[in-house]
C-alpha cells in the first residue's frame, strides 16, 4: 500500500511488501555494519578509514539510518535540530583537515546502499510506494548534504581566519625582529623553524585586471586567491608563512631546500598567470628582519633596472647592489659616461656590447650595423673616456657606470 500523498509529497508512512518500508532499516542488525563496510571499501572513501576512523563512520551511519527510517515513517524531512549531530561531526572533520569530497561521497554511497535495502522488500504492486520512498530518500540526502557542507564550510572559514590571524602575528613579529616571536609562535601552537628562506615577491597585474575599479578589484582578488591556493599546496615539512596582497608581499619558507625559492616562485607564477619576480635570502629566525630589509631593497633594485622576472639573490647582483648605494663612487661612475652623451650612438653601442657579454657580432646584429662599426665606436669610447671597453677591467668599470646611470635616471 502506498503512502497517502499530499500536494507536496508523502504525508504518511511508506509501506512496502505489506509492512513499513522502514522495517528493514530498524530491525536488521547488520544494516549499519553493511553501510560502513561498503563506504569504507569504496575507493573514493578509503581515506576516511585513517582520518575519521571506522568507529566515527559507524556512528554517523547509525544516525543516518535512524533519520531515513523516521522520514519513511513520517513523510517529513528532519529539522535543523535533528541534524545537529551531523553538523557537529562535519565541523570536527573540517578542524581535523579531512577533505570534504570523500565525506560527501561517503554519504551518497551510504544512501545508495540504504535505498537498495528498502527497495528489496517491494513487490510488483508497490511501484507507487517505491517511488514515494525514493523521493523521500533523495530529499533526505539533499537535506543531509546541505547540513554537512554548510557546517563544514563554516568551520573551515573560521579555522582559516584563525590561521590567517596566527600567521599574521608570527610573520609580523619575525619581520619586526621581536624577541618574543618564539613565544608568540608557541602560544598559537606553531614551532619556529631553524631557518627561513625569506622571499620578497612582486605580482604584476593580470591581463584581467581592467581599468574599471570593480573589474580591477575582482580580478586582483581572484589572482590572489589562486596564489594563496598554490602556496597552501606547496610541499614542505612545515607550511610557508606569508603576508600577501594582490601586488606582492613576504613569504617565509621554513627549513627550505636550495631550490625551494625557484620551485615556489614557478608554482606561484603558474597559478597567478603572471611572471613573478622575487628576491630571496636565508636567515635564522632572529635575523629574518635584516634579511627582509635586504631582499626588499634587492627587489626594488631589480625593478628599477628592468631586469626580467626571476628569483634573485645578493650573490647574483652584488655589483648592482653595491652601486645602488649613494656615495662618491657612484657619482664618479655616472660622470664617466657624461662625455658620451654628446655623441649619438656611443651609449647605445656600449649598452649593447655589455648586454651581449662583449660579443661584437651579436652587438652589431642588435644595433643593425656592421661589426667594424661597433669596433670604431668602441675605440671612440676609449678615446673620450680614457677607459678601454675591450679590456676586462675597462668593461667592468663601464658596466658599473651604466648601472649607476640607469639607477640615477629612475630616481
Amino acid at each position: 500500500m502506498a503512502a497517502t500523498m499530499s500536494p507536496a509529497g508523502p504525508a504518511e508512512s511508506v509501506n512496502l511488501g505489506g509492512r513499513p518500508a522502514s522495517h528493514q532499516l530498524r530491525v536488521a542488525r547488520e544494516t549499519t555494519a553493511r553501510l560502513v563496510e561498503h563506504v569504507l571499501t569504496t575507493a573514493r572513501c578509503q581515506d576516511l578509514t585513517g582520518e575519521i576512523g571506522r568507529s566515527a563512520v559507524a556512528d554517523i551511519a547509525e544516525v543516518c539510518v535512524a533519520l531515513a527510517a523516521d522520514v519513511l515513517d513520517s513523510g517529513v524531512q528532519p529539522t535543523s535540530a535533528e541534524l545537529s549531530r551531523l553538523s557537529q561531526s562535519a565541523g570536527t572533520w573540517a578542524r581535523a583537515g579531512v577533505p570534504l569530497a570523500p565525506i560527501q561521497h561517503a554519504f551518497h554511497e551510504g544512501f545508495s546502499v540504504g535505498l537498495r535495502m528498502v527497495a528489496g522488500c517491494a513487490v510488483d504492486s508497490d511501484y507507487p510506494a517505491l517511488v514515494d520512498g525514493t523521493v523521500l530518500m533523495f530529499g533526505l540526502l539533499d537535506v543531509v548534504s546541505e547540513a554537512v557542507a554548510s557546517a563544514y564550510l563554516d568551520e573551515y572559514k573560521t579555522a582559516a581566519a584563525q590561521d590567517h590571524e596566527q600567521t599574521h602575528a608570527i610573520v609580523t613579529a619575525l619581520l619586526a625582529g621581536d624577541p618574543e616571536a618564539a613565544r608568540i609562535a608557541e602560544r598559537v601552537g606553531i614551532e619556529l623553524a631553524s631557518g627561513y628562506e625569506v622571499l620578497a615577491v612582486h605580482f604584476p597585474p593580470h591581463e584581467d585586471e581592467t581599468e574599471t575599479p570593480g573589474g580591477n578589484d575582482a580580478a586582483a582578488g581572484y589572482k590572489l586567491a589562486r596564489i594563496t591556493s598554490a602556496l597552501s599546496r606547496y610541499s614542505s615539512p612545515m607550511p610557508p608563512l606569508a603576508l600577501l596582497s594582490a601586488s606582492g608581499g613576504t613569504i617565509l619558507v621554513p627549513d627550505a631546500t636550495p631550490a625551494a625559492a625557484e620551485e615556489l616562485v614557478a608554482s606561484l607564477s603558474e597559478a597567478a598567470g603572471v611572471p613573478v619576480s622575487a628576491a630571496t635570502a636565508f636567515a635564522k629566525p632572529e635575523r629574518v628582519s635584516d634579511a627582509a630589509d635586504n631582499v626588499y631593497e634587492l627587489l626594488r633594485l631589480v625593478q628599477r633596472l628592468n631586469y626580467p622576472p626571476a628569483v634573485y639573490r645578493i650573490s647574483d647582483l652584488a655589483l648592482e647592489f653595491q652601486i645602488a648605494r649613494p656615495g662618491i663612487g657612484r657619482r664618479h661612475l655616472t660622470r664617466l659616461l657624461d662625455p658620451l652623451r654628446q655623441t649619438p650612438d656611443l651609449l647605445p653601442t656600449l649598452e649593447a656590447f655589455v648586454a651581449t657579454e662583449a660579443n661584437r657580432k651579436k652587438a652589431a646584429k642588435q644595433l643593425v650595423c656592421h661589426p667594424n662599426t661597433v669596433d670604431y665606436r668602441l675605440k671612440r669610447i676609449e678615446q673620450i673616456t680614457g677607459v678601454d671597453p675591450m679590456k676586462s677591467s675597462g668593461l667592468r668599470a663601464l658596466h658599473a657606470a651604466l648601472i649607476a646611470d640607469s639607477l640615477d635616471s629612475k630616481q
